[in-house]
C-alpha cells in the first residue's frame, strides 16, 4: 500500500497513484521530446507513460512485432489491459520509431479492432537543424496546444509563460540533485536519482517539488565506486544501477531520456511562449533522430560529473542510438574515459551482465 506522506515512495510503488487522484484531465506522454509545459499550461495532468518489465505481454503480442523497443511494448501492453482508461489522451513522439510506429497501431487498433484505448495524438516534430524544420514544428506544437485546450483549457500566452517558468524551476531543483552526483566523492547514488527522476514523470508539478527539495534537505548519501557515465537506451527501473554499484562503480550520470536527458536545458522565457518551446524542443531536446550527431552535450556531462569511465548500454530492440557509439566513444577518449559496450541487452537487463561489470572495473585497477 503507497504511503500519501512520501509522494515519491508512492508512485515508485504505484505509478498511477498520483494520476488517479488528480481531477484534472490525464495526460500520457512518451519521451523527452514532448513539451510537457503545453500540458501542464492545459490544465491537465502530465503523466510519462510508466513503462518497467512486465511478467508477460500477452495482449500487446497479438499485435506488435518482436522488433519493438521494450518500452513502448510494455506501454501497450498497460493500454490494452486498461489500466490506463484513467488517461484521455496519448501522446506519442515521432522522435523515437517505435513510439512513432505505435501511434499508427494505436489508431488500427481502435478503428478496426475495436479496442478502447486512450485517443492517440502524434506530435511530429523534427529535429533536423533547418529552417523548414522549425516552421513544420511550430505547425505540429499548435496542433498539440489546439488538442490540449480542448481536453482541458485554453492555452493562454500568460498560462504557458507561468509554465515554462515554473518547469525552469524544476530543471534548477534538478540541477541541485545532480551536484549531489557530481560531488567529490558521491552524495547521491545513481539507483536514488533514478528513481527520483522516475517520481518527477509521475507526480504533479508542485507536489514533486516539495517532496524533492525534502529529501535534498536530508542527510547525504555515501556512495562509493568508479564514477560511471551511462550511455544509450533509457532505464525506467534502476536495475542496471544495481549492478554497476556492487560491481565497483557508481553511476554518477545518466545520458539517456529518462535519465539526466528527461527535461533537458531551460526553456526561454519570451512574449512568444509557443514559438520559443517549440524552438527549444526542436533545437535542444536530443533526439535518436537528431541531426547531424552533437556530442557536445556528452562531453559536457561527463566533464561535470567527473566521470572515470563509460558504459554504452543498448537493448537487442535499439535500432537507432548504435549508430552514435563510435563517435561518442571516441570522443570520450580524447577526455581519458575509457569505455565498456553493451549491446543487444535483454530487457530488463540480464543477472548475467554482473560478471561482465566487475571484470571491467577490476581490469582498470593499477
Amino acid at each position: 500500500m503507497a504511503h500519501s506522506n512520501d509522494p515519491i515512495a508512492s508512485v515508485l510503488q504505484d505509478p498511477l497513484w498520483a494520476a488517479r487522484q488528480s481531477t484534472c484531465p490525464v495526460v500520457a506522454f512518451a519521451g523527452n521530446n514532448i513539451p510537457v509545459e503545453l500540458i501542464h499550461a492545459s490544465g491537465c495532468f502530465p503523466l510519462q507513460l510508466p513503462t518497467a518489465p512486465r511478467a508477460g505481454y500477452e495482449q500487446a503480442d497479438r499485435y506488435l512485432e518482436a522488433r519493438f523497443d521494450p518500452m513502448s511494448r510494455c506501454a501497450l501492453d498497460q493500454v490494452l489491459c486498461g489500466e490506463l482508461d484513467l488517461a484521455r489522451l496519448l501522446v506519442l513522439p515521432r522522435s523515437v520509431d517505435s513510439w512513432q510506429r505505435l501511434y499508427y497501431y494505436a489508431c488500427e487498433l481502435t478503428r478496426s479492432f475495436a479496442e478502447r484505448i486512450p485517443e492517440p495524438f502524434l506530435y511530429d516534430v523534427l529535429h533536423t537543424p533547418f529552417e523548414s524544420s522549425a516552421e513544420y514544428n511550430l505547425t505540429s506544437t499548435q496542433l498539440l496546444a489546439d488538442r490540449l485546450s480542448l481536453l482541458g483549457g485554453p492555452i493562454t500566452d500568460a498560462e504557458l509563460t507561468r509554465s515554462i517558468a515554473r518547469y525552469n524551476a524544476l530543471r534548477e531543483q534538478l540541477w541541485r540533485m545532480t551536484a549531489l552526483r557530481h560531488a567529490v566523492p558521491c552524495k547521491l547514488s545513481g539507483v536514488s536519482a533514478l528513481e527520483l527522476y522516475t517520481a518527477a514523470q509521475r507526480l504533479p508539478l508542485e507536489v514533486f517539488e516539495s517532496a524533492l527539495a525534502a529529501r535534498l534537505a536530508g542527510p547525504a548519501e555515501v556512495a562509493p565506486g568508479v564514477r560511471t557515465l551511462l550511455v544509450g537506451s533509457a532505464h525506467d527501473t534502476p536495475a542496471l544501477h544495481h549492478m554497476i554499484a556492487r560491481a565497483g562503480g557508481q553511476v554518477v550520470a545518466d545520458h539517456h531520456a529518462r535519465g539526466d536527458l528527461l527535461f533537458g536545458p531551460k526553456l526561454r522565457e519570451t512574449a512568444a511562449p509557443l514559438a520559443t518551446a517549440s524552438e527549444d524542443y526542436h533545437l535542444h531536446s536530443c533526439s535518436v533522430r537528431s541531426f547531424p550527431l552533437n556530442v557536445d552535450p556528452l562531453l559536457d556531462l561527463a566533464a561535470r560529473s567527473g566521470a572515470h569511465v563509460a558504459i554504452f548500454f543498448y537493448y537487442d530492440e535499439e535500432e537507432a542510438l548504435t549508430w552514435d557509439y563510435a563517435e561518442q566513444a571516441a570522443a570520450l577518449r580524447t577526455l581519458g574515459i575509457p569505455s565498456l559496450l553493451l549491446p543487444r541487452e535483454a530487457y530488463p537487463p540480464s543477472p548475467e551482465l554482473e560478471p561482465q561489470l566487475r571484470a571491467f572495473f577490476q581490469s582498470l585497477q593499477p
